[in-house]
């Protein structure tokens, strides 16, 4: 066998491969652009019949949850909690935060690699009178137009108690292709809550996109991830619920 033989089957797998993906994701308009564009040689471009073939065999591949969904994880940084400069909360702790992020192949759109939430004390105009947040800062990427998305972190604590899902809604036009900077904060009343804060698993909850299509996350992966700090994690817990002070 030739290397130009090796080469173009290599092609020949490439496109089939690209052609289930995008099929699996409905963009179909990709497939037809692209199955035109690819520069193989006259005679030798493999009819979309032939593609039909094995498409099934590789939408099984792709369908299966270790294909469709990758979770990627990443420390968090410390546990520790500056307040001023000789304060620090967990101060002879050495732990670091795990931070996991759950990308899933239905939604368009992703977040760019692990993101998580941290714990930051915001003074005011004395010790005193200040206060506790969990902030969050992400890329999110979108493959289709959106005019919405929500972005959910299910948040634990050292023991592996499930502890809070904190909500990230924002209505704006994002273009195809279009990485956004996003940040979030909200308000934590209990200092007990920040000190035994642990982990957190981020994930896009839905997207509604440009045409009116309301596209919500399967969350079968993210329930698995989630079981794994605590067995009697359900599916109505992924709910976010209204801040209480």
């Amino acid at each position: 066998m030739t290397l130009e033989v090796d080469l173009y089957q290599f092609n020949v797998l490439e496109g089939v491969i690209d052609y289930a993906a995008n099929l699996l994701q409905g963009n179909r308009a990709k497939i037809q652009k692209e199955l035109w564009e690819r520069n193989w040689k006259k005679g030798e471009q493999m009819k979309l019949h032939k593609l039909a073939s094995v498409t099934p065999i590789l939408l099984a591949v792709l369908s299966t949850p270790s294909f469709a969904d990758n979770v990627t994880k990443a420390s968090g940084g410390s546990i520790k909690t500056v307040l001023i400069q000789d304060i620090v909360l967990n101060g002879d702790s050495s732990l670091t935060r795990e931070w996991i992020t759950v990308h899933d192949s239905i939604i368009p759109a992703d977040i760019e690699g692990t993101a998580g939430v941290t714990t930051i004390y915001e003074r005011g105009r004395n010790y005193s009178n200040g206060d506790y947040k969990y902030t969050s800062e992400f890329t999110l990427t979108s493959s289709e137009a959106l005019s919405a998305f929500e972005v959910r972190f299910l948040t634990f604590d050292i023991w592996g108690d499930h502890v809070r899902n904190l909500s990230i809604t924002k209505i704006m036009d994002i273009p195809a292709g279009e990485q956004k900077k996003i940040t979030g904060k909200w308000n934590v009343y209990s200092e007990n809550e920040v000190s035994e804060y642990y982990a957190s698993i981020a994930y896009i909850a839905q997207v509604r996109t440009a045409s009116g299509q309301v596209i919500k996350a399967d969350p079968k992966v993210v329930l698995e991830e989630a079981r794994k700090f605590t067995e009697k994690f359900a599916e109505g817990d992924l709910e976010p619920v209204p801040e209480q002070k």
